[in-house]
């Protein structure tokens, strides 16, 4: 019994992670961008929301919200990685910064402030198209973005 009631205090505990117990939900304001690749933003938006959704801890809703999470990409590049033996590229980086903001409207004061988050990846052309591993940065972009709004504070 007492095995019992200790195993279900923890997973509550490990749930929530290290939320504040008044914060409930979450307000994902449109990701801004300061770079040139059309569509970024958007593509971006969408997936931290549906990561967050997918988490659960926090409601995702457009008004009343507790929190809000605010970012700007301020950066993406596409540079070579690694060279055959004949100087042509294999591999290329992909890489992007995120610059984040999550409030904690409840208690006017800022969780994170304008921190970046970079995320990058490598990946042969003659594999994968750069669309296909651009997709793949931008879920993992969304990942990390969750992971440190959510548990990295």
């Amino acid at each position: 019994m007492i095995l019992l009631l200790i195993l279900s205090a923890a997973c509550s505990y490990g749930f929530r992670g290290s939320l504040p117990e008044h914060i409930q939900s979450v307000k994902i304001i449109p990701i801004r961008s300061r770079v040139t690749q059309y569509g970024l933003e958007q593509d971006i938006t969408s997936r931290v929301t549906e990561m967050m959704v997918r988490d659960g801890r926090l409601a995702v809703v457009i008004e009343e919200q507790d929190s809000e999470i605010e970012g700007t990409i301020a950066a993406y590049s596409k540079t070579p990685y690694s060279y055959t033996s004949s100087e042509q590229v294999e591999e290329y980086k992909l890489e992007i910064r995120v610059e984040i903001t999550f409030i904690d409207l409840l208690r006017e004061m800022d969780i994170i402030d304008n921190e970046s988050v970079t995320t990058w990846l490598v990946y042969d052309p003659d594999k994968e198209t750069e669309i296909d591993a651009r997709n793949r940065l931008l879920e993992e972009a969304a990942k990390d973005i969750v992971r440190r709004c959510l548990s990295g504070w």
